[in-house]
């Protein structure tokens, strides 16, 4: 297998399990309460400008190998 091949896929399987702990299963702790729904926005933003940087970052990097 590639290398740059063997990266996007660690990549695209690490971005799915960060977004989906995130974005899909910490919101589903607190159904108890009545969301927030401008914080579930702005944490979700926030998770995603992450997960982006980490993603350019895991780009970055493959570009240079």
């Amino acid at each position: 297998m590639d290398e740059k091949k063997l990266v996007v896929i660690i990549a695209v399987i690490l971005l799915t399990g960060f977004f989906s702990l995130f974005i899909i299963i910490v919101p589903w702790l607190d159904w108890a309460r009545r969301p927030d729904w401008a914080a579930v926005a702005t944490d979700n933003l926030l998770m995603g400008l992450v997960g982006a940087a980490i993603g350019y970052g895991i780009y970055i990097g493959s570009k240079t190998m």
